[in-house]
């Protein structure tokens, strides 16, 4: 079979000349017969082959071409690679699809790093959408309102000053409202601070339209809620966007009961193809925590019932122990070089923490922490270390999401508590995140060191990669690339300037890092042995790439194209015939 000359597309089609004499039986005969590809298994026995056959959503043969030919029959797809790189479809162990903005609703701000262009999208968004009662929107960087990261009440106030606005910044740590906003919820200069949370102040007193963690919520709480079916469709779309980079599974990592909802109604309708685990999100500021294990049970019981081949689960709670940069609320061993700051706060007392993993661990549920402080990492372990003391049957991994620091002492502990450091390839370059403000708050020794891949892989950890999307982008190539080179994509910062390598003694290889959006991706969530690696027997959930990865210079990597996705043998992304959803 032959590319399609000038279109760039894979060529898929019955390939009737292939047959090698009579027609092999309908019995033995493949669905779909991938030839002539570089294909990287990620299967320890085999490392490469050039073809595959799959039958029934199930891998069935993996090896050389001649012998793929004998699972070609009449109603075979045959797709030439013709040297394109075939792998185990991706798995994004840490992302929030519930929050990535729909632009038909919700302002999208994300990717817009100078002041002025961030104030024309509002503008713009304002105008033309007259209708609406409030604006929303999501991904405002704190980079283009330095030197303090904090825009204010008086910025939006000039530019909508009709309704409220409440506009999340892209680590979804911090929000920016206008005076509206603070006077519909009846935030003042007389509202305390809500429990780990800020209501960031002027000189005089008076709240500058910067909440800090927690204190979001008093004014979220105010926006109207979306419907069950907008939360649906907007999910769908994000799932969508995922398959295009050839991503088939993922955790949402923090779940509340209306985002539950949502998925638990795609999974009824027939219409969530992406394998789905729900990280149930606890609530550190509701003291019962015996009625949120309940509830957690509760949905975990629930969405098992509805069964669907496993598309969707509710084994995992997420717990937020400690907060991110922007709003400096990071837990940490040793003061922040920023006088005053102490050491950050915890918000979940060790106490606390401990007897709640420790009852999560005996009901089998995954817990997966959002740490990104030493200390909240050492306080995580310790939790996880307490939990496999007291339930000595249980070894289900965790997994501890972000993890900017890691004294090397706990570094080790990963391996021995069975815990997956789950961490975001592409934060480790030299952006402001980096160069700015971790310096400005940890001080240049320990922001230098922060990101430790490679030390936890060498520590014998297995490490899964977590997009955080949309706080970052989802792009899994150009994950792949700076986990790789750890500077930007192709090398340019954003100004088109050469870049360096960050912290250049913790890029990984490339196969630790296809590995890390494989075959460990696939162990966190209980299903290496159905996926996760080309072997016979498993589930035929393939990538397509342009390009051998391995025959690629790194700072290529993000521009290979993925051409086709699969899950369970069903086309889910495809650029071949210009699907970009699967037909229900």
């Amino acid at each position: 079979m032959k590319r399609i000359a000038g279109t760039g597309a894979l060529f898929i089609g019955v390939a009737l000349s292939l047959l090698p004499g009579a027609a092999r039986s309908e019995m033995a005969a493949a669905d779909i017969v991938f030839l002539d590809g570089a294909v990287y298994t990620l299967d320890a026995a085999r490392r490469w082959a050039s073809a595959v056959a799959v039958r029934d959503g199930r891998i069935v043969y993996v090896g050389t071409d001649a012998e793929a030919r004998q699972f070609v029959a009449p109603r075979t797809r045959v797709i030439d690679l013709d040297g394109r790189m075939l792998l185990p479809a991706f798995q994004d162990s840490h992302a929030h699809a519930s929050l990535v903005p729909n632009t038909a609703n919700e302002l999208n701000l994300d990717g817009l790093r100078d002041r002025e262009a961030i104030f024309a999208r509002i503008r713009e968004f304002a105008a033309a959408h007259p209708q609406r009662s409030w604006i929303v929107g999501v991904g405002w960087d704190e980079a283009a309102f330095l030197p303090g990261g904090r825009p204010t009440r008086q910025m939006l106030d000039a530019i909508v000053a009709d309704r409220p606005v409440f506009l999340v910044n892209n680590s979804r740590h911090q929000a920016w409202v206008n005076s509206i906003a603070l006077d519909t919820a009846g935030v003042t200069r007389a509202t305390p601070n809500p429990k780990n949370g800020e209501i960031v102040r002027e000189a005089s007193g008076e709240p500058s339209g910067n909440l800090q963690e927690t204190a979001m919520e008093l004014v979220a709480s105010k926006v109207p809620p979306r419907t069950l079916a907008e939360r649906a469709e907007d999910i769908l779309s994000a799932l969508r966007q995922m398959n295009a980079q050839g991503i088939t599974a993922m955790v949402e990592a923090a779940a509340d009961p209306a985002t539950i909802a949502a998925y638990e109604s795609l999974l009824e309708s027939g219409r969530l193809t992406t394998r789905v685990r729900l990280c149930q999100r606890f609530d550190p500021s509701n003291v019962d925590d015996e009625a949120q294990i309940r509830r957690f049970v509760d949905a975990r019981t629930r969405i098992s019932r509805r069964g669907r081949d496993g598309s969707l689960d509710a084994d995992c709670v997420k717990i937020v122990l400690d907060g991110g940069y922007g709003s400096r609320s990071v837990a940490l061993l040793k003061p922040y070089a920023i006088p005053g700051l102490g050491t950050g706060t915890l918000f979940v007392e060790p106490a606390r923490l401990n007897a709640l993993v420790t009852k999560l661990d005996a009901l089998g549920f995954q817990v997966h922490v959002h740490a990104i402080g030493d200390r909240t990492v050492r306080a995580a372990l310790d939790a996880v270390q307490n939990a496999r003391q007291a339930n000595p049957g249980r070894r289900r991994p965790h997994t501890l999401a972000h993890l900017s620091l890691v004294d090397g002492a706990d570094a080790p502990r990963f391996r021995q508590l069975n815990v997956m450091p789950n961490m975001t390839p592409i934060w480790s370059r030299p952006d402001p995140w980096q160069t700015v403000f971790a310096v400005e708050m940890f001080g240049r020794e320990r922001a230098d060191t922060s990101y430790r891949t490679r030390s936890l892989a060498e520590d014998g950890a297995e490490l899964v990669w977590g997009s955080d999307w949309p706080v970052t982008g989802v792009e899994t190539l150009a994950g792949i690339e700076t986990a790789v080179t750890h500077r930007y994509p192709g090398g340019r910062d954003p100004n088109g300037r050469e870049d360096r390598a960050w912290n250049p003694e913790q890029r990984l290889s490339l196969d630790r890092a296809l590995a890390a959006y494989t075959a460990t991706s696939a162990a966190l969530l209980g299903d290496g042995a159905r996926r996760g690696s080309i072997e016979v027997g498993k589930d035929a959930d393939l990538v397509v790439l342009g390009r051998n990865l391995f025959d690629t210079p790194p700072a290529e990597i993000h521009a290979v194209p993925v051409e086709l996705t699969l899950r369970q043998g069903r086309v889910l992304w495809s650029t071949a015939t210009a699907e970009t959803r699967p037909k229900l």
